[in-house]
């Protein structure tokens, strides 16, 4: 059965155009926020219906006319982010902090001399390229120039610092991702455009990544070898600085800095390492020297690797004899015999905690493997924090019936699984019943969520939600997912779509299903389509 307003649509019928925008443009601008900043949602909004009206004569009045706009709607949110380039929060938020009349009174006096505090307790080089900024008016290339020091990393202190500086001052949101900043500081001292300014720096987007009982987010802790965040401890005594690690991630985690390498005592710059086989098993062994590290290095991984069961995830140096996880070489003689070693410190790492997401930074590239990684993390962050408080049986339950849909793409055994140990709540002590969910919780999330699985956890979502609706909107969902399984969209697509019904329909519990954002949205991990 065609839906009227598609052919009304198709033939050109503006009043059909009105009501589009009506009826589906809190879809699409819900879908858009998962692509690009709040602030370009609107103008993003505005081309996609502009090119939907020009390009009606391509619709086809039998096919879901919401599907035929998301699909629009991404193509020109995945242009718009690969032509938006790097901008950074405007230095002159801290500039003036006595008032636009010029009259320093004692609120605006005390204002600066928080703001000047607050500068002091930056690192060197953030300090530098903020006060060069505002007090010597430069640009940022201007900055490169002067300190001798790429543009790029002039950027990134830049960023880090106006991060770490609302922090110190308050301005960061305490009371979750998406709430307004906090009037203090640098925010009071500018006013109104402070406050939208330094927003955009602590205000992060939002997750279902709350304490169960305390409501706040958890902020996933995530170990990582130091060279990747752009410390320069690597053998050559540079670093391998991670983009997404530095970037997107960075602002919603704790990170736990570690080098095995420098920690057995090892400088930077220092001799090449590497795996050889012996007698006595695998060896790490300096190139030039023929020092033997193992010792070293297996004693120290006896004293790290316990405390890592407090970390939710962890991401290692690719290619290292020390910390790589795949694919090492391991060398007799001059001969290499085997591709497949995994480093010393890594090694450890795995089998102590074999439930711990553990990746390389080079596999991170793959669209899928970063999903995965992050969505795993976020997950465990979520239960650490709970199991972490002082919970009752009943926040175990509604913490499992909020992960139910995201368990279930994963292991869909694990999820019945998890279902039993759950009805077990309050009749077993609270360490025997902690610990086996968490097994059985980490088991689940080890296992790959396929496209299959996908398909079928959305389909028990539109079944919850589905009476509630028209035949038309049922086809659209129905279709709509077809696209997701044929590899036409992407899977943030009929999530998209699903969740925008459940709140319309008040039908919480999908509504408030961890699947539909395991994650900051602001990551935009789901909107790579499947191979």
């Amino acid at each position: 059965m065609t839906d009227p307003l598609n052919t009304r649509f198709a033939e050109g019928d503006e009043e059909a155009l009105v009501e589009c925008l009506q009826t589906h443009g809190p879809l699409i601008r819900s879908y858009l926020r998962r692509f690009v900043r709040p602030q370009d949602v609107e103008d993003l909004q505005q081309i996609v219906f502009a090119e939907v009206w020009r390009s009606r004569h391509r619709f086809d009045p039998a096919r879901s006319l919401p599907a035929w706009m998301l699909g629009i709607a991404h193509k020109r949110a995945v242009d718009q982010l690969r032509i938006r380039t790097l901008q950074t929060v405007p230095l002159d938020v801290i500039a003036d902090p006595a008032g636009a009349d010029g009259r320093a009174d004692g609120d605006g006096l005390a204002e600066r001399d928080q703001v000047q505090r607050a500068l002091a307790k930056l690192p060197d080089p953030q300090r530098q390229a903020i006060e060069l900024a505002y007090y010597g008016d430069l640009t940022q290339r201007e900055i490169s120039e002067r300190l001798s020091v790429p543009l790029g990393t002039i950027k990134a202190r830049t960023a880090r610092g106006l991060r770490r500086l609302s922090g110190i001052l308050g301005t960061a949101s305490s009371g979750g991702w998406d709430a307004e900043p906090r009037r203090s500081g640098v925010t009071a001292a500018r006013g109104a455009s402070g406050r939208r300014a330094m927003g955009r720096v602590s205000k992060v987007g939002k997750v279902s990544g709350t304490d169960e009982r305390s409501g706040q987010i958890v902020r996933p802790r995530i170990a990582v070898s130091s060279c990747l965040m752009g410390e320069p401890v690597r053998f050559d005594g540079g670093h391998s600085r991670d983009r997404f690690l530095n970037g997107e991630l960075d602002r919603h985690v704790e990170w736990v800095h570690i080098c095995p390498e420098m920690e057995i005592g090892l400088g930077s710059p220092r001799e090449t390492l590497r795996l050889e086989r012996s007698a006595d098993g695998t060896r790490l062994i300096s190139r030039k020297s023929r020092v033997d590290l193992t010792d070293r290095m297996t004693a120290l991984a006896e004293e790290r690797v316990p405390a890592l069961r407090e970390v939710d995830g962890y991401v290692l140096k690719s290619r290292s004899p020390s910390c790589g996880v795949h694919g090492i070489p391991v060398h007799a003689g001059d001969a290499t015999v085997d591709r497949k070693g995994t480093g010393v410190f890594a090694a450890a790492v795995v089998d102590a905690h074999p439930l711990l997401p553990v990746e390389d930074e080079g596999r991170l590239n793959d669209a899928l493997l970063r999903e995965t990684f992050v969505e795993r993390v976020f997950a465990r962050a979520r239960l650490r924090a709970l199991l972490e408080s002082d919970w009752r049986p009943r926040d175990l339950v509604s913490f499992h019936a909020r992960h139910k849909m995201q368990l279930l793409a994963h292991d869909p055994a694990a999820f019945r699984e998890a279902g039993r140990v759950v009805a077990q709540a309050g009749t077993r002590p609270r360490e025997e019943l902690a610990a086996d969910y968490a097994r059985v919780f980490g088991t689940a999330f080890a296992a790959k969520a396929s496209i299959g699985r996908h398909v079928n956890v959305l389909q028990h979502c539109v079944g919850m939600v589905g009476d509630a609706l028209d035949p038309v909107r049922r086809a659209d969902l129905a279709e709509v997912i077809a696209s997701y399984q044929a590899g036409r969209v992407a899977l943030s697509v009929p999530a998209t779509l699903i969740r925008h019904h459940a709140q319309a329909l008040a039908a919480e519990y999908v509504r408030d299903q961890t699947y539909f954002s395991p994650y900051p949205e602001d990551l935009r991990l789901r909107n790579h389509v499947p191979a």
